[in-house]
């Protein structure tokens, strides 16, 4: 999967790098050991990239069903931003009910991190 490592030096301002990685932690140190020679580096932020699967359609169609021309990320955006924001209502609800809010602070997290992975696995295949 492709990341996007943002970072910064005195020298070069703030700069982004895109590497292939198997999770953000390992592009964070692909881009440290790339850049580490470089004064005051230092990195900021790592987010995923998404690529736009495109699809051609052929030139004839015999088929009689209707294809949706719709983005394909809209439905992996929709299912991982109602789980993050489930994620989040959980864990605010936690929080004014503290101490025994804990519970609930952590499974809001736990449902937060599983919506944003089911999103990025939907937009791998194309949903």
């Amino acid at each position: 999967m492709k990341y996007k490592v943002d970072w910064t030096s005195p020298r070069q301002g703030i700069q982004s790098t895109t590497v292939d990685a198997l999770g953000p932690m390992q592009a964070e140190e692909q881009v440290n050991s790339m850049y580490a020679h470089v004064e005051g580096f230092r990195s900021f932020c790592v987010s995923p990239v998404f690529d736009k699967k495109e699809y051609s359609e052929p030139q004839q169609s015999y088929s009689s069903s209707s294809e949706s021309s719709g983005g394909s990320d809209d439905f992996s955006t929709i299912v991982g931003g109602g789980a993050v924001a489930a994620g989040f209502f959980i864990a605010l609800f936690g929080l004014f009910t503290l101490p025994t809010g804990i519970v609930a602070m952590v499974i809001g997290g736990a449902v937060g991190w599983i919506g944003w992975k089911v999103a990025c696995w939907l937009s791998d295949r194309g949903w």
